[in-house]
């Protein structure tokens, strides 16, 4: 077997890794039902099915260290991996940051913040052992049955290619996907426009799961469709020929709307900002891209995996499609989009009846983070003044405080936000500053455990804003306490700069 070669390559010790004692991943948040404005809003929202004993997983991490968590419990389980890595494009990668609600002419105050950089100033080989590292990993979480769809473009596919040959075997290759998709308005006129992504599809063994199942169909071209035509026996069209110089014609009836998916996807487009699912990501991928490949490679129930999961597509297709998921970024703020997409999915479009809202609440998930915290900036370097941006340490600054109402009647309890004060607010840019019109603005998320256990958060009612749905409740729903007794409240708020603050209030419940 040809393999590719560098001088830092280092293959992981995966016995030493099965064999390691790796530190637990911390649970930092329980979301089972909370009563949540945006689902209450829909007065037909179903069940999706709970999977029992499951909770789907949500983590803050770098992935080697939360893959490396995983392998003691989930090494050879994990049925469906889809992976949308840095491409190493050299260029930074901006996520849209709403601003309170809709003004009087119907647009939002926008910023852009680097979401995450793709500039890999240390090289390639840095790049190359850092996907070698990770597709090692993956391959041992994977089932035997597994499948992996590695999402890349011309800047270092044709590698990746190379190293999964060596890692999954070159036998178990199954294609090389080309996501064919409108090009954008590109000025060059040095080469041909790009205008596709590769998807690298692998299987673990030869045994693997692959349905032929009708929804991952590509529509009929419109030749075909034009030619259509109807009987008592069905749908056909006529498809011709010829024998001895005469022409020939005969029904063919067809028994799926479309044809079994060639390996050039050319009927996905990509995501605009106007579509429903836009969540602010410049690098998002469409769920119709994702629908497709866990209809094909995975059953409902089977654990669907995504370790870059950046928006979170994956995760909420998997979600819509009843399987079990696990999800990991780097960025707590794309943790915290993904949570938001999640909690409010039955409001999402249904990926079975296009036309339709999926209209199921979400099965119950938790978010984790790796125990060695991650080095999070308090206040992105986009939103700080010019002159001071790198000249402090953010770390230590103290959190944003907040004012409540607690209003308690008998045994129930509503809560009404008040207000909210950033401690350093001469530190923001002025272009944030003038942009905030009341204090609400500045929230973008808050959320009430009514009975709050020191050390993990479960969240009990929740309010938040969405790209597509700005309106934030500032009075909680009634929560009404079965006994008697003291209790602690906890509320958690994130602002639009992601800074997360968490104050405890005790109470009396007669």
């Amino acid at each position: 077997m040809v393999k590719l070669n560098w001088n830092t390559k280092i293959p992981p010790d995966i016995n030493k890794l099965k064999t390691q004692n790796f530190e637990p991943l911390l649970i930092v948040e329980k979301l089972g039902s909370p009563i949540n404005e945006k689902v209450e809003s829909s007065r037909q929202v179903k069940s999706s099915g709970i999977i029992r004993d499951w909770y789907n997983q949500l983590i803050w991490g770098d992935n080697i260290s939360v893959m490396s968590s995983l392998v003691k419990q989930f090494a050879g389980k994990i049925n469906l991996i889809y992976i949308d890595p840095p491409f190493a494009t050299g260029g930074d990668f901006n996520l849209k940051v709403q601003i309170g609600e809709k003004d009087h002419s119907k647009k939002h105050a926008l910023l852009n913040q680097k979401a995450y950089s793709d500039n890999w100033k240390e090289g390639l080989e840095f790049y190359l052992n850092f996907m070698y590292q990770r597709l090692w990993l993956m391959k041992e979480l994977l089932s035997d049955k597994g499948s992996i769809y590695v999402h890349l473009d011309w800047h270092v596919g044709h590698y990746i290619k190379i190293l999964m040959d060596e890692i999954f075997g070159a036998d178990n290759f199954r294609n090389e996907i080309i996501w064919a998709y409108p090009a954008a308005s590109v000025k060059t006129r040095n080469f041909f426009i790009r205008s596709f992504d590769i998807i690298l599809f692998y299987t673990k063994s030869e045994n693997y799961v692959f349905n032929d199942d009708p929804k991952i169909y590509m529509e009929y071209s419109e030749r075909v469709k034009n030619a259509l035509k109807r009987d008592e026996k069905g749908i056909y069209y006529y498809r011709g020929g010829s024998h001895n110089g005469k022409k020939l014609s005969r029904k063919v009836y067809i028994t799926h709307n479309g044809i079994f998916p060639r390996d050039v996807w050319n009927d996905i487009p990509y995501i605009r900002a106007n579509t429903k699912e836009y969540q602010g990501f410049s690098t998002q991928k469409p769920e119709l891209l994702l629908k497709r490949i866990i209809l094909a490679s995975s059953n409902e129930h089977d654990i669907v995996a995504d370790f870059f999961c950046g928006s979170g597509t994956t995760l909420a297709v998997a979600e819509k499609l009843q399987r079990r998921w696990i999800g990991c970024d780097v960025t707590k703020h794309a943790i915290h989009i993904v949570k938001k997409r999640i909690l409010d999915i039955s409001n999402s479009k249904s990926l079975i009846k296009k036309k339709n809202k999926y209209n199921k609440v979400y099965q119950p998930f938790k978010t984790l983070q790796t125990k060695v915290p991650i080095n999070h900036q308090r206040i992105p370097q986009d939103f700080l003044q010019r002159k001071i941006q790198n000249s402090i340490e953010l770390n230590i600054l103290d959190n944003p405080e907040f004012s409540v109402d607690i209003k308690i009647k008998n045994k129930e309890v509503i809560i009404e936000m008040q207000d909210y004060i950033i401690p350093h607010i001469d530190l923001i840019s002025e272009n944030v500053k003038t942009q905030v019109k009341r204090f609400s603005d500045w929230i973008d998320f808050w959320a009430i455990d009514f009975n709050h256990i020191p050390e993990m958060f479960n969240t009990l009612w929740v309010s938040f804003r969405t790209p597509k749905n700005r309106e934030l409740k500032l009075i909680s729903s009634p929560y009404i306490y079965e006994n008697s007794g003291t209790y602690t409240i906890s509320i958690k708020v994130i602002d639009i700069l992601g800074t997360e603050s968490i104050q405890n209030y005790e109470i009396l419940i007669k």
